[in-house]
């Protein structure tokens, strides 16, 4: 059996940068930044997004960015402000969760500010961090799931290649307590490097 791959012996860039955006580690002086997105989207992350209830100070913003850095380097957790580069402004925030390093396997998630939607800086982030996933991190998979209501976030995966693997039926409770179907996208690295090796397609 192959050895399971250690994850801190991995060098992972803390910076991605795209043709608009910048995806960067969490810093502490981010903290600011960090309590005033979620603020100005509480109520649009609330029906997809439970954690947006429990981050409900500016304290707790500042706790989250040095937890999260402690995360990084130990690749439990990799999670990253968006930030544009034109007037670097915080308009979100992507990572990779859930990591099965005998795999490796490894979950992106992502959410924007409510005048950030619609521009298309989700597919933008995702793609860089897919990259990163199996260029850095010897990904052999990498998952989205969003839920079945959600068709926003469900367009993201689809737009970057990602394949609709199954839908998950009653899997989890939404915001209001009630039953959810769960959307599953999937990429493999046989996925991914065939969509590197035909780049025309990469931005469809």
């Amino acid at each position: 059996m192959t050895k399971p791959l250690d994850p801190v012996l991995l060098d992972v860039p803390d910076e991605l940068v795209g043709p608009r955006i910048v995806l960067r580690a969490w810093r502490e002086e981010d903290a600011g930044a960090l309590w005033l997105a979620v603020e100005a989207s509480r109520a649009h992350l609330a029906p997809w997004m439970p954690w947006v209830r429990d981050h409900d100070s500016a304290e707790f913003s500042r706790a989250y960015t040095r937890r999260m850095r402690a995360k990084w380097a130990l690749r439990e957790d990799l999670p990253m402000g968006i930030w544009t580069r034109a007037g670097h402004q915080l308009i979100g925030a992507t990572g990779l969760h859930r990591f099965d390093w005998t795999v490796p396997a490894m979950d992106i998630g992502y959410w924007l500010t409510p005048d950030a939607t619609g521009h298309g800086y989700a597919s933008e982030a995702v793609r860089l961090v897919t990259a990163m996933a199996f260029d850095h991190l010897r990904a052999e998979r990498v998952t989205i799931t969003c839920s079945t209501a959600n068709t926003r976030s469900a367009a993201v995966p689809l737009r970057c290649g990602y394949l609709h693997e199954a839908t998950l039926r009653s899997e989890r409770r939404d915001h209001e307590g009630r039953l959810r179907d769960t959307l599953l996208y999937a990429m493999t690295r046989r996925d991914y490097l065939a969509r590197v090796a035909a780049p025309s397609t990469a931005g469809r």
